[in-house]
């Protein structure tokens, strides 16, 4: 019987381990996420990473003409507003199928991003499971 359980709890380790390394591979992906947005008539367009901050702003050169500053400032605002829920909109999409039911925000790191590796911590201590079933050492 013991046999039995060491070759289960191996075969379990390396479910955990490809689920790990799976995780690790979204997270990455996750990581890359951007998104842009326009406003103004297409004459503002911002892009944000995965945390919302802005990483690109292209003002038309018509923009100067046609809006105030106030305009100007509020378009902007607007479009990182919109790519800032698109980069959120994303993020959840990709998560939906793999983190546990919670409060949003629940274990997230940067950006609203849960932490993949609390969810599987890299540390597993089959020592004490196998210890509990009498099979540590073999």
């Amino acid at each position: 019987m013991r046999a039995e359980w060491q070759a289960h709890i191996d075969e379990l380790l390396g479910q955990y381990r490809e689920q790990r390394d799976r995780l690790k591979g979204l997270q990455e992906k996750l990581e890359g996420i951007e998104a842009s947005a326009e406003a103004a008539d297409g004459m503002v367009r911002v892009t944000v990473d995965r945390q919302g901050r802005l990483t690109a702003l292209e003002l038309d050169p018509r923009v100067y003409r046609k809006l105030a500053s106030a305009e100007l400032s509020e378009a902007v605002l607007e479009a990182s507003r919109d790519a800032s829920a698109q980069v959120a909109d994303k993020i959840a999409e990709a998560m939906r199928d793999i983190t546990p039911a919670g409060p949003a925000g629940e274990g997230a790191g940067p950006g609203g991003i849960p932490d993949l590796g609390k969810l599987l911590p890299e540390k597993f201590d089959m020592d004490s499971i196998r210890e509990h079933y009498g099979l540590l050492g073999r």
